[in-house]
């Protein structure tokens, strides 16, 4: 879920402040559960003076930002923490040079967002970042907020060096469905691939202006993990490990190429099958709309992912009381799918922070649900009302971007808009035990040893992988070419060495 490529993957801890134990000072002390007013019930305790936090986020300030940020640095006096926040939103285009060039100028701010896919691992290398595991121990709410999978799984060199912002704990494709068609022609509730295949072909012939299924072409390389029958399955093969178009075989513990994979064969035959048949648009390949055309009617089905995102860009389409639309998740009832339980998005705070200690006691006061519901939803009553302990309704504008700060699976509401469907598997998806730990949990491929090698196979999942993906190339020929092209470049010398840190992170467990 990589946020700003997807500009919907991503992730923010909550942080919850609490009653400091007797004896212990400000910054630091050991909380107990619960409270949110650290420090006002203690007679050893003054109130505090309040010092400002800087933060850097990426993206636009949300609407009506100003007004929240009050009324959480309020709160914040009040709980007397002895904090208030200065938060500073940089645009995308430039966050990651802007914050790396504050970072080496050496300037004075608290917290900031960064990722693998940013400037982190640089950062950790540089030792720009301070090491949180002693404070997020010292502060039970945030480490309560946050499951323990994710603070073991989002470690760097064994250590916690950012704040992991999540909400789900792994990754659980489908497709949305049109209900209303299903049950024009009589179809049963989708359960198997076969019944969405009937389904397909039902739309094909009984439509005359609907079409089958659409799917943006950059998209289009989850169809393997969606059309095979092993789809969300914890079977012989680990295929996504972070490293595009190889998978990891559970059962030879041998590092391979998707296109030679056993477990998703079937899945590319489908795909071939699909786009011959008209099924998959023959224009595939430069789809960019999906989300639209699906909106506007046009097609049967799209693609689907329990994160949280991508349901909810369909929630308009019930704004007429209709039940039309509903979720079809391959092996929905005995899904349990690999996981390695990593983020993608941290709150890091820069070894040059001055008040490290602070700033993670806002993280903590932020992991108090009431705390959490303020910045992430707003005001209460004026930009939204809860609806039940999990929901809430928004009546204003605002909508801040949790996966920057207040991401945490065990508070997170999702609005009232979600259909039943979407909601289900957003929850299903929020439950580690729901998941089975990836061998290859813990690796993340440093591509250091094989950067020419690796440089030269990238390319080739935009001009053979998702043409390959797509139905564009047929399996047989598609996948040929790809072990062709890759290995021609240097392919073996990049799977070893995936191969080598790889059997390290196992040998190490």
């Amino acid at each position: 879920m990589k946020f700003k490529k997807i500009f919907g993957t991503a992730m923010a801890t909550v942080l919850a402040s609490a009653l400091l134990l007797a004896g212990c000072g400000g910054n630091g002390g050991k909380a107990e559960p619960g409270s949110t007013n650290p420090g006002a019930d203690s007679a050893s305790n003054a109130v505090k003076k309040i010092v400002e936090l800087k933060a850097y986020l990426p993206g636009d300030k949300p609407v009506g930002f100003d007004e929240v940020l009050q009324a959480v640095n309020d709160k914040l006096k009040t709980d007397n923490v002895g904090a208030s926040l200065n938060i500073n939103f940089l645009p995308w285009s430039d966050y990651g040079n802007t914050v790396a060039v504050k970072m080496s100028a050496g300037e004075d701010f608290d917290m900031y967002l960064d990722a693998p896919w940013l400037s982190m691992n640089q950062m950790i290398a540089s030792n720009s970042l301070q090491a949180l595991d002693a404070m997020v121990e010292e502060r039970p709410e945030l480490k309560a907020s946050i499951p323990d999978e994710m603070w073991e799984y989002n470690k760097f060199g064994g250590k916690i060096m950012g704040i992991p912002l999540g909400t789900t704990q792994g990754s659980v494709y489908g497709l949305l469905i049109r209900k209303d068609l299903r049950e024009k022609y009589g179809l049963p509730e989708l359960k198997t691939l076969d019944d969405l295949e009937k389904f397909f072909y039902a739309v094909k012939e009984n439509e005359k202006d609907i079409k089958p299924f659409v799917i943006n072409g950059i998209k289009a390389d989850k169809l393997p993990f969606i059309l095979s029958d092993s789809a969300n399955m914890s079977q012989d093969e680990v295929l996504e490990i972070g490293v595009n178009m190889f998978a990891y075989s559970t059962k030879d513990k041998k590092v391979v190429g998707q296109w030679e994979s056993p477990m998703i064969a079937d899945a590319f035959e489908r795909v071939t099958k699909y786009y011959k048949d008209g099924i998959l648009s023959k224009n595939i390949a430069q789809e960019q709309n999906a989300e639209t055309l699906f909106k506007q009617g046009k097609y049967a089905a799209t693609y689907y992912a329990a994160d949280g995102v991508e349901g909810l860009k369909y929630a308009e389409m019930l704004k007429d009381g209709s039940d039309k639309l509903e979720v079809f998740v391959p092996n929905g009832d005995q899904a349990k799918p690999y996981t390695a339980f990593q983020q993608w998005n941290f709150l890091c705070v820069p070894a040059s922070s001055k008040h490290a200690d602070l700033a993670m006691d806002v993280m903590n006061w932020l992991s108090i649900k009431e705390n959490h519901d303020l910045m992430e939803y707003g005001v209460q009553g004026k930009d939204w009302e809860p609806v039940g302990d999990t929901s809430y309704k928004a009546l204003s504008g605002y909508s801040f971007p949790g996966y920057t700060l207040t991401w945490r699976p065990t508070l997170n509401r999702t609005p009232d808009t979600m259909t039943a469907d979407d909601k289900k598997w957003f929850d299903f998806s929020a439950d580690p035990a729901n998941f089975a730990l990836s061998p290859t949990a813990g690796f993340t491929f440093d591509a250091d040893k094989v950067k020419t090698e690796y440089a030269k196979i990238t390319p080739f999942h935009d001009s053979v992988f998702l043409p390959l993906c797509q139905g564009l190339l047929s399996a047989d020929k598609g996948k040929a070419m790809l072990e062709d092209k890759i290995m021609g470049v240097g392919g073996q010398k990049v799977i070893d060495e995936i191969q080598a840190q790889i059997d390290a992170v196992i040998s190490g467990k």
